[in-house]
């Protein structure tokens, strides 16, 4: 497998002005066309939705591919066909196919592993594909895969807005409208509140809207994503075995490393994402004071996201990490600063404390590799 701290893709480039992923595609035939997609767009919980319906219909399908981001051990985790990763050779052949398109049209970071999906799902002849935006929804490249199923949008919050906007209706505009029209939009139950804003946006788009159930389960912030799919599934494909919510979260998703002491991690890194992350550690470890790190991304809220854990936990620390987008501990000025949190997160453990890490994707797997590797 080829590790996420390989520097794979030839750019890292993530936005541009104009995107030319379309004019791509266009060139090759629109080979995105004869893929059948569900996609899967929101803020907070499309990493663990994609997996929930990736697990559901691999027991239908012979071949149900996912997309989905970001990578966390491994670059091959971006795309795979039920549950079997994408092989190095195979990563490395489409690579060396699209280079000419990569130069020629300046595709970023994401476009570039898109095309990658695309071509690939299509030599595989896959079922269909579930794929998972990665910023906002008719704006994102996933907007492309044109031959829609149906389009799940989990919690909208405030994230992004340097791209998706800074208030909530052009965030909510953003998303839903990756449902096509004469599609149906699953909408999650925690986006009850905005459910007329949902109509008013596709009221001339002739999409359906059903809204999702909620499922009990003690990390709360999940009832809603797994009633989202369980309504999608039920209603879509007729699928009354969920036992598949039972299985194991999505890594760095609540994943308790250990119970004695108590260590949990978990990629919580926008306020509604602290808020539910909060809210899910409160109800299943009500007399639990946990040691809290955060490691966060330079251009997340993090001065929001820190005003609202240390209003719940009492031992709240921040650190860097080893990532180009590691946050600068000298512009932060909430929570007591340390250097080494390896050491750092070892001596709380070794002293029986128990212990939270949230914050940045980038950060939660350097802390689930440290533990590995120490245990």
């Amino acid at each position: 497998m080829i590790s996420v701290d390989e520097s794979f893709l030839p750019i890292k480039k993530r936005f541009n002005k104009k995107y030319h992923l379309k004019e791509v595609l266009a060139h090759l035939g629109n080979p995105q066309t004869a893929i059948k997609t569900i996609n899967v767009v929101g803020t907070n919980g499309k990493g663990s939705v994609t997996r929930f319906l990736a697990l559901a219909l691999a027991q239908r399908y012979p071949k149900v591919g996912v997309f989905s981001s970001p990578a966390f051990f491994y670059q091959n985790e971006r795309i795979a066909i039920n549950q079997t990763l994408i092989s190095d050779q195979d990563l490395r052949q489409y690579l060396a196919m699209v280079q000419p398109w990569i130069e020629q049209y300046q595709l970023t970071f994401f476009e570039i592993w898109t095309l990658i999906a695309i071509l690939y799902f299509c030599d595989q002849k896959v079922d269909l594909a579930i794929v998972e935006a990665g910023i906002g929804g008719v704006k994102d490249v996933t907007y492309l895969f044109s031959n829609q199923i149906a389009t799940l949008l989990t919690m909208v919050g405030f994230d992004h807005e340097e791209v998706l906007g800074t208030d909530i209706e052009t965030i909510l505009t953003n998303k839903v409208l990756m449902a096509k029209p004469k599609t149906k939009l699953y909408v999650s139950s925690d986006n009850i509140k905005y459910l007329i804003s949902i109509e008013k946006i596709l009221k001339d788009q002739q999409v359906e809207i059903v809204l999702g159930e909620i499922i009990d389960d003690e990390v709360l912030y999940q009832q809603a994503n797994k009633g989202l799919v369980k309504t999608f599934l039920s209603q879509e494909f007729q699928i009354n075995d969920f036992d598949f919510l039972k299985a194991p979260p999505l890594l760095g998703r609540f994943q308790v490393l250990q119970t004695e002491p108590l260590l949990i991690v978990d990629g919580a890194h926008n306020p509604a994402g602290i808020e539910a992350l909060i809210k899910s550690f409160i109800n299943k470890y009500p007399n639990k004071d946990p040691v809290v790190i955060v490691g966060c991304s330079a251009h997340k809220d993090y001065q929001t996201n820190l005003k609202v854990l240390s209003n719940h936990f009492s031992k709240l620390y921040v650190t860097a990490f080893d990532h180009f987008q590691s946050w600068n501990l000298d512009q932060v000025m909430i929570g007591e600063k340390i250097g080494d949190w390896k050491t750092f997160l070892q001596t709380q453990l070794a002293n029986n404390c128990d212990v939270l890490v949230c914050g940045s994707l980038y950060f939660i797997p350097l802390v689930e590799q440290w533990y590995y590797n120490y245990h």
